[in-house]
């Protein structure tokens, strides 16, 4: 691809909204630029604690981004998934060993239905992490990095600390788990859901990608118009998640699950087929999954909102000490053998006795 298409390429647009009506779930938005405001985390501790123990899906405002940088990301999104698929496969991933760095392509023919999408994964920018990448990656490089760089250093960690100071505990013990140096794995992701026939996606029963909980510690998600997300209320219920422009979605996942004894909750969501004003459009994402550091115990802080509460001790349900690594690999090599037919039913036990569970 030349350097003059990329360049077109990344004058990027957005797909339109839907006009359907859909049900949508609603969401807080917390606004970080108020940390540093006189007054500004406590007013944030107080709207966490309103209603995180009941749903880890939530908004993010004031995080600096503006729209053109995030619409960039999308467009060397869209430019490498139009790479020739022989050039992608070159760069892919070992999900059977629990590794999600690189490429992972689209299922096809019988197993079609059980992932329909593309993914590339972009590793963080240690030494650790050093891989070959596509050329379309690599010129653009120092932007890619800069982006990530700032998801961690700007979203991330304010978050941590302010979860921190809601349990009540130092406010530097949730950073201290995810220092960027040091070894473990977070990545950017550039994702691509293909268009599906109404017959393909019936037989699939219309699901995109099966209901289910990340196992990070946290998952931003920016702006994406292509209806389709859906979270589940704690009644069970399915509700849309709705894309706000100047926003970014995120969700807990099960490692924050793990290390706030169950309080801050990872929570199940899906993909289904997008409305029908959009059934035509490939749904691109543009994600930063956020994990601890590989050798970080999964196991309850002790934090005195925890012990107010009575939690803690209860969650912690693994039969032996599991870390972060361990725990992120077992769940990804389950995927695997799911979506590539090894196994026809997805596996219950992921780890030391503790199960992932699914939901149509």
């Amino acid at each position: 691809m030349s350097s003059s298409a990329v360049e077109t390429i990344l004058s990027y647009e957005y797909p339109s909204e839907t006009k359907e009506q859909l049900e949508y779930a609603e969401l807080e938005a917390l606004d970080i630029s108020k940390l540093s405001t006189k007054g500004g985390k406590q007013a944030l501790a107080e709207q966490v604690l309103k209603f995180i123990d009941k749903n880890g899906f939530f908004y993010v405002t004031g995080h600096g981004f503006s729209d053109e940088e995030v619409r960039r990301q999308y467009a060397l999104c869209k430019a490498f998934f139009e790479l020739p698929l022989e050039e992608k496969l070159r760069y892919s991933c070992d999900t059977a060993k629990g590794d999600f760095r690189g490429y992972k392509p689209q299922s096809t023919g019988k197993l079609a239905g059980r992932d329909n999408d593309e993914r590339y994964n972009i590793p963080k920018f240690t030494p650790e992490h050093e891989r070959p990448h596509p050329q379309l990656i690599r010129k653009h490089w120092d932007e890619i990095k800069d982006f990530s760089l700032r998801i961690h250093n700007d979203v991330l960690l304010p978050l941590l600390r302010l979860f921190a100071y809601v349990l009540e505990i130092d406010e530097e013990y949730l950073t201290e788990r995810h220092r960027y140096d040091a070894e473990g794995l977070e990545y950017l992701r550039y994702m691509k859901y293909h268009p599906r026939s109404r017959e393909a996606d019936a037989q699939a029963a219309n699901i995109w990608a099966k209901g289910h909980t990340d196992y990070n510690t946290l998952t931003f998600l920016f702006h994406q118009p292509v209806a389709g997300l859906q979270v589940q209320t704690p009644e069970g219920k399915w509700q849309y998640v709705k894309s706000p422009r100047d926003a970014i979605i995120v969700n807990i996942a099960d490692a924050l699950e793990f290390l706030s004894g169950g309080y801050l909750k990872s929570t199940v969501h899906r993909v289904i087929r997008p409305p029908e004003d959009q059934t035509s459009e490939p749904r691109l994402s543009l994600i930063y999954f956020a994990r601890p550091e590989a050798n970080i115990v999964l196991k309850p802080v002790s934090s005195p909102l925890l012990q107010r509460l009575g939690l803690g001790a209860e969650a912690d349900q693994f039969s032996h000490d599991v870390t972060a690594e361990e725990w992120a690999r077992a769940r990804i090599a389950k995927d695997h053998r799911f979506r590539t037919g090894l196994v026809n039913q997805p596996e219950k036990e992921i780890i030391a006795g503790v199960n992932q569970k699914y939901y149509d």
